[in-house]
């Protein structure tokens, strides 16, 4: 079986929300990052978190979780120009990183999406290691047939993911290789719950 592991990407500048989205509260108290952070442990994979080179872990993650995964927290100094540059940053460290050399299969997975299952992420990864399949993405079962996250990318893209520098990111890459992407119907609404506003962090409370 091919090991995956998940890129939660989190070096986004939060712009259309007006402050730091990843801290903002749910009703349960958890900030936005940490519930998608405990969402991503629940899959029992390996994962990585992306943050801008600014950022304070302790503040984002409290001190005790910020020291027991330091070693998992990755930077991306391209943050800046958008999340194609971070998905550069993070696909150059993946790929340059001896100690995951036997990962085959990254999924990418937005901070700001704390609502998509284990179940999901799981059936995705069972697409992507059947049969090598170079990238895997959900779209919504019924009328609402919008592709969603996280989106899966097998290892022969990874050196091309590494050349992003901005623009529209991974979606030029899945453009280029449509005859590599597998679609998989699910029935899991969290895949395209995302938060740009706080308006949408209170509907989806």
């Amino acid at each position: 079986m091919n090991e995956s592991i998940i890129l939660v990407m989190a070096a986004g500048q939060s712009r259309r929300f007006g402050s730091d989205k990843r801290q903002a509260r749910l009703a349960d108290g958890q900030t936005l990052l940490m519930a998608t952070l405990s969402r991503v442990m629940s899959c029992e994979v390996d994962w990585r978190l992306l943050l801008r080179e600014d950022d304070d872990p302790v503040a984002l993650l409290g001190e005790a979780f910020a020291c027991e995964h330091a070693g998992r927290i990755w930077r991306a100094p391209q943050a800046g120009n958008g999340l194609g540059a971070s998905l550069g940053d993070a696909f150059r460290q993946l790929s340059g990183e001896a100690a995951l050399a036997h990962v085959q299969v990254a999924a990418v997975w937005l901070a700001d999406m704390a609502q998509i299952t284990a179940q999901t992420f799981h059936v995705l990864q069972a697409e992507a290691q059947a049969d090598g399949v170079h990238i895997v993405r959900p779209r919504l079962e019924g009328e609402d047939s919008r592709p969603g996250h996280p989106v899966l990318f097998g290892r022969a893209l990874w050196a091309e993911l590494a050349t992003l520098e901005g623009g529209e990111g991974a979606r030029e890459v899945i453009t280029r290789h449509r005859e590599a992407l597998r679609e998989v119907a699910v029935g899991d609404v969290g895949i395209h719950h995302d938060i740009d506003t706080p308006v949408m962090l209170k509907l989806r409370d």
